[in-house]
């Protein structure tokens, strides 16, 4: 274990991110923590280090090389540290591109020391984020259009650091070379970090878990895997380890992918793992240390699985929330190309519409999985998206029930879906004799036959108009689109079209009795 600088650091390997690593996290409070620790460095010049962290790499026996600026140099894993190497890298890309705008020109040659060489980047980034981690390097602006999530904060990470410079180098007095300059000085050779090198890949989720330290905090699914490398190097044979670990880390690639791509997140993603594949309770969801009872993924103690059953429950496990999260971001995210069909996407929006989707996810994840392998039609598929905004709006938005209504009825449903997929008819059943409990038939025809306060709830009065408009449009309207899709209508107000105080001698008056203005008033 030894104590670099970023300086030292990038004059001995180059670092790339493994495609099973959480791509880039940082969001406002952790960029906002860096810039403040950068500028205490510059302002008191009787600090001359910083402690920012551990960097832990993973050097593997085949461990591949490179031509940087014609020398063959190591490429070696990061398995700790890569929030802050890809921070330090922005920060300084707009640093020295600042101070070569000012003339500085020497600074030129720091770019290969730092940033880039040709096509090659110090730090290489992973999950498909890497293209654009180049474009800000190199020409302070991606050049193409963000996707995922990990891609939006990289660019608004260096957005931020450009506007502090900017704001700074507009201050009166300031003289910006030399501001630049003790910047560039505290960034490569004022921030101190603790550098350990690791052999086993086995060993990288346990070295992580216990090594991990200031910045965002792990997700549950990042522990999780840190928790199966470290049971893998205790408790896998060894000729075993290799396959189990691989298996491990693409498995966890492609969840990342797939989560990166929707608005969805890792925690949610993995809690629907857990309702399908260990309990549909939900009052047995305790996070990522569920995984770790006796019951699911003991580390020592085999009294109620087997070493051997829970190797195979660690294998079908990570093979499944791979699956689970393709069709978790689908169903959270779901566009017009990436569904299995049309209807599909049309009843997913309403849905989503609905503003209330959360408790469904599990059974919904189960039924699309199998309509995906064809043990589910897609005729049933629709028909149990049907019957989930029916159920989402009678009980939700109709009868304002609590968001969990249901819960544990949903999530049984999805472990027996999974398990026996015949039973979709018994389901889709169930779920409108679920409604009829929450919302009746009597109360809900009985209440909307007279006039009543709907202005109380706006997302139903918003959700019911929208598809009456629909609704009108597809049996009157010959099928005509609506002039505003559901995105544009925003949380506008809906007004009155009976004036609160009609003219004495206008028709209102004429027409209508006082009773039956203020009844219409009111409702």
């Amino acid at each position: 274990m030894d104590k670099k600088t970023l300086k030292t650091l990038f004059a001995e390997s180059l670092f790339q991110i493994p495609d099973y690593q959480r791509g880039y996290a940082w969001e406002k409070d952790q960029l906002i923590d860096f810039i403040q620790d950068i500028d205490a460095l510059v302002e008191d010049k009787k600090v001359t280090s910083h402690y920012t962290g551990t960097v832990v790499v993973y050097r593997g026996s085949n461990a591949k090389t490179l031509d940087y600026e014609r020398i063959e140099v190591k490429v070696v894993d990061v398995v700790d540290g890569q929030q802050r190497l890809t921070t330090s890298c922005l920060y300084l890309s707009v640093i020295i591109r600042a101070l070569i705008k000012k003339g500085e020109l020497e600074y030129q040659r720091d770019i290969s020391d730092f940033l880039y060489s040709g096509p090659i980047c110090k730090l290489t980034l992973n999950n498909d984020t890497g293209g654009i981690f180049y474009d800000l390097l190199k020409n302070g602006r991606p050049n193409t259009v963000a996707k995922s999530s990990h891609e939006k904060r990289l660019i608004d990470a260096y957005n931020r650091f450009q506007a502090h410079i900017d704001n700074q180098l507009a201050r009166p007095g300031v003289d910006g070379i030399a501001y630049l300059k003790e910047l560039y000085k505290a960034i490569t050779t004022k921030l101190h970090f603790t550098y350990y090198t690791i052999e086993e890949e086995c060993e990288i989720g346990m070295t992580f878990e216990l090594m991990n330290s200031r910045g965002k905090d792990l997700s549950i699914l990042e522990l999780l895997k840190n928790y199966l490398m470290h049971w893998i190097s205790r408790n896998a044979d060894i000729n075993d380890r290799s396959s189990l670990t691989a298996i491990i880390n693409k498995n966890w690639k492609d969840t990342y992918t797939n989560i990166g791509s929707c608005t969805g997140d890792e925690d949610q993603c993995l809690r629907i793992a857990w309702t399908l594949y260990c309990t549909h309770s939900p009052a047995n969801w305790v996070g990522y240390k569920g995984f770790k009872g006796d019951d699911y993924i003991p580390l020592r103690s085999f009294t109620k699985r087997s070493q051997e059953v829970t190797r195979k429950f660690i294998e079908q496990f990570a093979n499944e929330l791979a699956v689970i999260s393709s069709h978790y971001a689908i169903i959270i995210s779901p566009t017009k190309i990436n569904v299995l069909s049309q209807d599909e996407f049309l009843w997913l929006s309403k849905i989503h519409h609905t503003g209330n989707i959360a408790n469904f996810l599990p059974l919904m994840v189960a039924v699309r999985n199998h309509r995906s392998c064809g043990s589910i039609s897609e005729q049933d598929y629709i028909k149990l998206l049907q019957a989930l905004e029916c159920y989402a709006y009678r009980v939700f938005l109709f009868q304002g029930k609590r968001s969990n209504a249901g819960k544990s009825s949903f999530h049984r449903w999805a472990f027996e879906i999974l398990n026996k997929p015949q039973l979709i008819d018994v389901v889709i059943a169930s779920i409108y004799e679920l409604t009829r409990y929450y919302a009746s038939e009597e109360s809900f025809k009985e209440t909307n036959t007279k006039p009543s306060n709907w202005y109380g709830s706006r997302n139903r009065l918003k959700y019911t108009l929208f598809e009456y408009e629909l609704h009108l449009l597809a049996t009157e309207g010959k099928g005509k689109e609506p002039n505003l899709i559901w995105e544009q209508l925003g949380d506008s107000t809906i007004e009155h079209i009976l004036p609160q105080t009609p003219k004495v001698n206008s028709n209102w008056t004429s027409k209508w009795s006082p009773d039956e203005i203020n009844t219409y008033l009111l409702a």
